[in-house]
């Protein structure tokens, strides 16, 4: 699983539009490579995420109080994910898959 790698190289990184991009283009590279089919879905989300932030953020200056919430908003929903994805329950993944979704409709998408 790749997956977990990532999750834990994005926490050990700092807030910011460097981790963002670090994730966005590990997501990207890793997406054709991942075993399960709902593992690459679940990459092609996050980097989506990390995707946005970085075009929206990359060339601004922001708070630092704003990059630590949208790190936190996003590792929040990448250890939902992850979870879900360590127990090979696809029905469990896509529910996971699902609510990230849908909170992230619900949020401020600041990414």
């Amino acid at each position: 699983m790749i997956f977990p790698t990532l999750l834990k190289q994005f926490e050990n990184l700092s807030s910011g539009s460097d981790a963002f991009k670090q994730l966005k283009n590990q997501c990207e590279t890793h997406i054709l490579n991942a075993d399960a089919d709902l593992e690459k879905t679940t990459l092609f989300l996050i980097y989506g995420f990390a995707k946005n932030y970085v075009l929206l953020y990359e060339d601004q200056a922001v708070t630092a109080e704003f990059s630590v919430a949208a790190k936190t908003q996003l590792l929040g929903y990448m250890q939902q994910l992850n979870q879900a994805i360590e127990t090979g329950d696809k029905a469990l993944i896509l529910d996971s898959l699902n609510q990230v979704t849908a909170d992230y409709m619900q949020s401020s998408r600041i990414f």
